[in-house]
């Protein structure tokens, strides 16, 4: 079977998880994108995008390692959880300009 049904979560401090949340469709790509405040409540998106048949899951730079380990804990570890990292250099960038 081919990856084409994906869940995308992004976290920040005014987003809203019952306002916050949109698709990317075409014949080959299903994306569900869903922002959230808490870990909490990323959870609860992961549990819902597993009932839309999503194949994996990818949460923003937001998200720690931990972070991740407890969503692939709340969802029984039945999809694969991926995270946006970045490189060392781009972290201190990150912390220069937005502190």
């Amino acid at each position: 079977m081919a990856l084409a049904r994906y869940g995308f979560i992004v976290m920040g401090p005014d987003l809203e998880i019952i306002k916050h949340h949109g698709r990317i469709q075409t014949e080959l790509f299903d994306m569900a994108v869903s922002g959230v405040q808490t870990v909490e409540e990323a959870i609860l998106v992961a549990q819902e995008l597993l009932t839309k048949h999503v194949q994996l899951i990818e949460l923003c730079g937001a998200f720690t390692a931990e972070d991740a380990d407890r969503i692939r804990d709340a969802v029984n570890d039945l999809v694969p959880i991926g995270r946006v990292q970045y490189s060392d250099e781009e972290r201190k960038r990150l912390q220069r300009e937005f502190g």
